[in-house]
């Protein structure tokens, strides 16, 4: 009976005091609210949150040295919505900073949403440090001759600039060890990039032009562009290794063409919705020196050749050029068909899997051949891959064209038995060049990140379901501090705990067959990444990507690591998936460190 009464007491306390609470936390100095009120309780709570950040844009207006003039020069809000505009770009980073009271239930629901003063500054904090990293990725990008990821992320990182307190005053330490403003330095590393770019036609097939592009006279690893086709700009299109196309109208001359370089990648920024929310709230930036002419196409520009004449072997010294030979011929049928467009003529150098694999990938886009130099045969076991074969892919409703490598895998009958993207130059060069590590290894390691790509491309959910161990960590999401009273532990987790989510495999698999079926396209796009051997459990190797994921209908950004063991060169095994928004401010990203 005491017992009863005990709890009767302390209900009764909290009921007294919970409005109380809510008024003390509405009168003190040192909190800001906001209220809301809808029949349901999330209608209730976006009001809420629509009124805290109303508060929030009142508080630190003062602290926005360019948001008044960018609203003054790009459109006609006054100064109060204007800044209420800008703090709404930090909504959903403020949802991760705010607490929530509910007053009243549904159907009548009242909530209560607040935040510390004090914690206001680590949202404009967390996205000063946002540009940060951006910056970082753009240098490593510019280094790595992936000049679209370059200008993609200086150009976001502009915008995002503009959005911070002080932006005016915001400096970095830049490569050579010195402090500059980033409002000045990042226009000015933009237009050195568009100067070091030069482009000029290497062949002519048809009405196409195959462009050779380079950067400080060397080919880029990857490039977006559009161009003037003499009545209006064209779509977008990706080049490749040095390599793009520009698609004439009938009876065009190739000379005068002008390009314009990509920067601002506006189709692209709804991967991360704070960089959308400002570049619409913002406007852009025009860059002039980012228009660049295109050399005529002489008398003598050839046309490439649907015959393969010459080739290489660079793993293998001791087999024989000759040893190929029948690969070579099996090889330049394909090439012959793919410029006829005679497909069905193939199937009998394809094993039932590969042939799959290649319709898939000659109907993902209208496929051309733009190239076959550098032609590139490596041994692995008994099977034979080959690369350097150089297509462009066209669409029709998502207004892309790109240039691909497409990798052919043989088996010991000489039958193609694997179509797969390439990795591009650049990055299958970092994994070659890990002299340290078994050649084998090297291979199996390109290969499967070229499995990968291509799977989330063509939309294979087997290949996903067979890479993945049964009892693979999937995390998705920030991750927190494990609390100290929290007794359960994984084998791999050890300080950190899944703030968001973490996924069994047949989780993932049901959430990824979802996003497959729902999605006119996937494209994902790695800015950097970088490779490292795991100190034990042999071929066991750790994988760290800077990851920008879209498609027709989702997007996002952020880093993916995978942990995968390929001690058994046909199967390798994915242990280990995590994917962060960002980077940990204790730990930076997932590696083999914490696992």
């Amino acid at each position: 009976m005491k017992r009863v009464f005990l709890h009767i007491f302390l209900l009764t306390i909290c009921i007294s005091a919970f409005p109380q609470s809510v008024s003390e936390i509405k009168a003190d100095k040192n909190y800001l609210s906001g209220e809301g009120w809808g029949s349901t309780l999330k209608q209730a709570d976006d009001a809420a949150l629509q009124d805290l950040i109303s508060k929030i844009s009142v508080n630190v207006r003062s602290s926005f040295t360019s948001v008044e003039e960018e609203m003054n020069r790009n459109g006609n809000l006054d100064a109060t919505t204007a800044y209420t505009s800008i703090i709404k770009t930090y909504s959903q980073a403020t949802l991760t900073n705010t607490q929530r009271i509910v007053i009243e239930n549904e159907p009548d629901a009242h909530v209560l949403r607040y935040v510390k003063v004090e914690e206001i500054n680590r949202i404009f904090e967390g996205r000063k440090a946002k540009v940060f990293d951006m910056v970082e990725c753009a240098e490593r990008a510019e280094q790595k001759g992936k000049i679209d990821d370059a200008l993609r992320y200086y150009y976001w990182s502009l915008c995002l600039l503009k959005s911070l307190q002080y932006s005016n005053e915001v400096k970095y330490k830049c490569p050579d060890g010195k402090e500059r403003l980033l409002s000045t330095w990042i226009p000015e590393k933009m237009n050195d990039i568009f100067s070091e770019i030069s482009i000029t036609p290497s062949s002519m097939l048809g009405n196409e032009v195959v462009l050779s592009i380079k950067y400080k006279g060397r080919p880029v690893n990857s490039f977006d562009y559009t161009y003037f086709d003499g009545m209006d700009w064209s779509n977008i299109y990706s080049a490749k290794d040095g390599q793009g196309v520009i698609d004439l109208r009938p009876g065009q001359i190739a000379d005068n063409l002008r390009v314009k370089c990509e920067y601002e990648f506006a189709g692209e920024s709804h991967i991360d919705r704070e960089i959308e929310n400002v570049m619409a709230l913002t406007g852009g930036v025009s860059f002039k020196n980012s228009y660049i002419n295109v050399g005529p196409a002489s008398q003598s520009t050839p046309q490439p050749s649907a015959v393969i004449k010459n080739y290489q072997s660079s793993t293998n010294t001791e087999i024989k050029k000759d040893d190929y030979g029948k690969h070579l011929v099996i090889l330049n049928d394909i090439t012959k068909a793919i410029s006829q467009k005679n497909y069905e003529s193939l199937q009998k150098h394809f094993t039932s899997k590969g042939w799959v694999q290649f319709q898939k990938l000659i109907h993902y886009g209208r496929a051309t051949l733009i190239g076959n130099s550098d032609i590139q045969f490596n041994s692995l076991g008994d099977k034979v891959i080959c690369r350097g074969l150089t297509m462009s892919f066209g669409f029709r409703n998502n207004n892309r064209k790109f240039v691909e490598n497409v990798v052919f895998t043989f088996n010991n009958h000489q039958k193609i038995d694997e179509v797969l993207f390439g990795l591009g130059k650049e990055a299958y060069n970092d994994i070659m060049m890990k002299g340290v590590w078994n050649m084998d290894a090297r291979l199996i390691l390109a290969n499967f990140l070229e499995e990968y790509k291509t799977a989330y491309a063509l939309k294979d959910i087997d290949f996903v379901r067979n890479v993945f161990d049964d009892n693979a960590v999937i995390i998705t999401g920030r991750v927190t501090n494990r609390p100290k009273n929290t007794i359960e532990r994984s084998q791999y987790l050890d300080s950190k705990i899944i703030k968001y989510n973490r996924q069994t495999k047949n989780e993932y698999l049901r959430n990824l067959e979802h996003c497959f079926a729902g999605n006119e396209y996937i494209n994902i796009r790695f800015a950097n990444n970088d490779v490292v051997k795991a100190g034990k459990g042999g071929e066991t190797y750790g994988i760290q990507i800077k990851q920008d994921y879209y498609s027709s209908t989702y997007g996002d950004t952020g880093y993916l690591f995978l942990m995968v063991d390929v001690n058994n060169p046909d199967s390798p095994i994915i242990k280990v998936r995590t994917w962060q928004p960002e980077k940990d401010p204790d730990f930076g990203i997932y590696g083999l460190s914490n696992f």
